[in-house]
C-alpha cells in the first residue's frame, strides 16, 4: 500500500515553561525527527543533523557494519534509526556534559519503510494511535517526573527520561504497520488527561485535541504533531 503522511503542529504556552520542539521532515523516506531540549538551545540542530547525516550515509552502504547490537525485531531502517539516535546522544554528551550535565534532549524519530513506519523515541512526546476500529492506543507513553515523584504534581515540566547523558540511554523502539485513516498524535505534555482517552473519531482532530488539553489545565504547557495516513 503506498500512502503519504500529512503533519500538522500546534503549541500551546500556558503558564509554566516547557521547551519548544523542533521538527525536522524528509522525504522520500518521510524521515521525522522531533527534539525536545533541555538546557542549550543550539542542541536540537546538532541532534537533528547527526541523524540525518547518519541514516543517509547507512542507507547507502549496503555493508555497514553497526557500532551496536542490532535488535531482531527491527528491519535495516529500524536498526539504522535506532543507532542514529545513540550516536547522536553520545555526541552531545561528548560535547557538553563529561565534566557536568549541562544539556540533555528528548527526542521521537520515525522513518517510513515500505509500510512500516518505525519508531525511536526518549521521554516526550508521547505516541497515540488512533485507528478505525479500535479506537484510542498508546503506543509510547511519557509523563514529566513531577507527576510521579512530587505531592504538588502541577509545578514547572521536568523530563523524566533524557539523552546525551551517558552510556546506556533509555530509549524505546518499535514498527507500525501503516493503515489507511490511521491518525497517530505526538504530544508533549506533562500527563495525558482521563479526557483525551475517551475521544470519538471524529473527534481525534488538532481543534479538539488542544482543547481538551488546555481545558483540563491551563497553566499546563503542550506541543501537540498530528499525522493522518491516507492511501495513493
Amino acid at each position: 500500500m503506498a500512502i503519504s503522511l500529512n503533519w500538522s503542529e500546534r503549541s500551546y504556552g500556558g503558564k509554566k515553561f516547557r521547551p519548544s520542539t523542533v521538527v525536522y521532515k524528509e522525504n522520500p523516506n518521510q524521515l521525522i525527527i522531533c527534539v525536545t531540549t533541555w538546557g542549550r538551545s543550539d542542541v536540537a540542530e546538532k541532534v537533528i543533523e547527526s541523524i540525518k547525516n547518519f541514516v543517509s550515509m547507512a542507507s547507502d552502504d549496503e555493508d555497514l557494519t553497526l557500532a551496536y547490537e542490532r535488535k531482531e525485531n527491527l528491519h535495516k531502517m529500524g536498526n539504522i534509526l535506532r543507532m542514529a539516535v545513540i550516536t547522536a546522544s553520545e555526541k552531545i554528551y561528548t560535547q557538553f556534559n563529561t565534566d557536568e550535565y549541562n544539556t540533555g534532549f528528548e527526542i521521537f524519530a520515525a522513518v517510513k519503510d515500505g509500510p512500516q513506519w518505525i519508531y525511536v523515541s526518549c521521554g516526550q512526546p508521547s505516541l497515540i494511535l488512533y485507528r478505525q476500529g479500535l479506537g484510542i492506543l498508546p503506543l509510547t507513553q511519557a509523563i514529566d517526573l513531577n507527576v510521579l515523584t512530587l505531592n504538588k504534581s502541577i509545578l514547572e515540566p521536568l523530563p523524566s527520561q533524557l539523552l546525551g547523558l551517558g552510556q546506556n540511554p533509555p530509549i524505546q523502539y518499535g514498527n507500525i504497520r501503516l493503515q489507511n485513516k490511521d491518525r497517530l498524535a505526538l504530544i508533549s505534555r506533562t500527563y495525558l488527561p482521563s479526557d483525551f482517552f475517551k475521544l470519538k473519531e471524529n473527534e481525534f482532530s488538532q481543534d479538539h485535541i488542544s482543547r481538551i488539553l488546555a481545558h483540563d489545565h491551563q497553566e499546563i504547557p503542550f506541543w501537540l504533531g498530528l499525522l493522518t495516513i491516507n492511501e495513493l
